[in-house]
């Protein structure tokens, strides 16, 4: 949005001829006329009347509103509106043609009406993230878009600033100015300072403002560089002022500089996230079976964090977590959710799953002849999952199968974890880990209505324990992974989740000897065992 008005300015002060001459410089470049470089001028606000000063006001006013609402609503609509309508392209430009002309009072006047306007962007992004934001509202994508630029965000801002002054010397050619207003967003940036201060987020307020700083930098730059090739300089004023002139683009370009070493690393970092990202997707869809699917992957530090649908169970997170270490060549942390996800013709074909109160008897019977008691039963995708407690470890799971398949003439996937309960013997390191591990996790488990803990175990050593929960929905562990990482230092923590119902009755309470292991016929507790052995 360019505005006019500008106080009408002495000829002279623009294009005076001078005798022509041959001097140490040249100036091949064509001239415009008088009319063109008042016209330029005008619209650049180089020297604004008062009535000019305020339309920008009001309008930069309405543009910083229509950006902040946009941000805190997510929509990209009415971002662009607000992009559309900001007047601000106008006054940076006419900052370097101040930088051309050697006006030194009006880029003064110039550098103070964009940091003024500036400063009211960002008051009125605060204002309204304050009064129309709930308490715990998170921030919309729009605003977090704008709080992390890299070095494409100066290219952008070097055409676009390229573009709009080669607009402005040039009418024919004015209705690429909307475009430009567009490709380099002055004011949502601004706006979205404001509303992340108001979100009391001063970290990426700071990413906003060198988005800001980065597209006013690049836009003074180019747009002297166009100035000066397009002619609006006029031959005697250049050789007169050429020092000025040539200083004050190396000034900017030195800033522009500054920032490309800012950008750089940041482009760098987002580069290598994309292409671990990459790796390790290509890493999981390689282990994963025909029928299942990557749902979703995230990375975040060293942890790998994916959702995997489909009728088969995932490979163990353990072995999951090797495979991503061994990709992307540094160590890894796997949390893997898997959704089972059956063909529904396979499923109608299924005979409905007994209650579990009607096996809850036999599974009890079963388990009392070898001193083992019942902690919990529950269904995971058509396999029946037993917690048990005892001595010594249950016998294999083929034995319990065989015998529900004689008593309900259905045949019923079988998988148990085992709680070992020792004499009063000194715990070993691995059981004193397991301990520590159960105990954390249940503390854990007791604010979560929606999920408990189908196993804990280790590999009979303090190095490496995997935690299993069970529950309808999937529960975010990073409070449960930051306490056991405190409490195990040297441990490696594997955490994994299954979907489905809980368990009938709660795990069995920590002891101080306690440890839980998974029975030999458990492949994996998170997923749907293999054929009876």
């Amino acid at each position: 949005m360019l505005l006019t008005g500008s106080k009408p300015m002495r000829e002279a002060s623009i294009d005076t001829p001078a005798p022509s001459r041959v001097g140490h410089l040249r100036w091949p470049i064509r001239r415009l006329s008088i009319e063109d470089r008042h016209s330029a001028m005008d619209h650049l606000m180089v020297a604004p009347s008062a009535t000019a000063t305020w339309r920008f006001a009001v309008l930069m006013f309405l543009s910083s509103m229509v950006a902040a609402i946009g941000l805190l609503q997510n929509s990209a609509a009415v971002v662009i509106g607000a992009m559309m309508i900001a007047p601000l392209m106008a006054p940076i430009m006419g900052i370097a043609a101040c930088l051309i002309m050697g006006w030194g009072r009006r880029l003064l006047t110039g550098l103070a009406l964009v940091s003024m306007s500036a400063l009211g962007a960002i008051a009125v992004g605060w204002l309204f993230a304050t009064l129309l934001t709930a308490e715990g509202t998170e921030l919309t994508s729009q605003v977090v878009e704008r709080s992390s630029p890299d070095i494409r965000d100066l290219l952008v801002a070097l055409g676009a600033g390229a573009a709009g002054a080669y607009a402005t010397v040039h009418k024919k050619i004015s209705g690429a100015l909307p475009g430009v207003a567009v490709a380099v967003a002055l004011v949502p940036p601004l706006a979205a300072i404001g509303v992340l201060l108001g979100y009391g987020q001063p970290q990426l307020a700071r990413g906003a403002t060198l988005l800001f700083l980065t597209n006013l930098v690049g836009i003074v730059l180019m747009a002297a560089v166009v100035f000066l090739a397009t002619g609006l300089v006029p031959r005697h004023r250049f050789k007169t002022h050429r020092h000025w002139i040539v200083g004050s683009v190396a000034l900017t370009a030195t800033c522009a500089l500054a920032v490309t070493l800012i950008l750089t690393p940041r482009f760098i970092e987002i580069s290598g996230r994309a292409h671990d990202l990459k790796v390790a997707t290509q890493t999981l869809t390689g282990l994963l079976g025909s029928g299942n699917r990557l749902s979703h992957i995230a990375i975040s530090g060293g942890t790998v964090r994916a959702d995997i649908t489909g009728e088969t169970a995932p490979p163990p997170v353990r072995d999951v977590a090797a495979a991503l270490s061994r990709a992307l060549g540094y160590p890894v942390t796997a949390q893997v959710g898997w959704i089972p996800v059956q063909d529904p013709d396979h499923i109608q074909k299924e005979p409905p799953q007994l209650p579990l109160n009607d096996l809850s008897p036999t599974v009890e019977k079963w388990l009392a002849t070898q001193s083992l008691t019942l902690q919990g039963l529950s269904y995971q995708s058509g396999t029946l999952v037993i917690s048990t407690a005892g001595p010594l470890p249950p016998k294999s799971s083929d034995d319990l199968t065989a015998l529900i398949s004689a008593k309900f003439q259905q045949d019923i996937p079988v998988s148990m974890a085992w709680t070992h309960t020792p004499g009063a013997t000194e715990p070993s390191d691995a059981e004193t880990a397991l301990v520590a591990a159960r105990e954390t996790t249940a503390t854990w488990v007791s604010t979560k209505p929606d999920t408990e803990v189908l196993s804990i175990s280790g590999d009979g050593t303090p190095n490496t324990i995997t935690v299993t929960l069970i529950g309808s929905t999937r529960p975010d562990v990073d409070a449960l992974q930051t306490e056991l990482r405190t409490n195990l230092p040297q441990t490696t923590i594997v955490i994994q989740w299954v979907s489905g119902g809980l368990l009938i009755s709660d795990p069995p309470d920590s002891a101080t000897d306690a440890r839980l292991t998974t029975a030999a016929s458990e492949a994996a507790p998170a997923a749907k065992p293999g054929p009876p052995r």
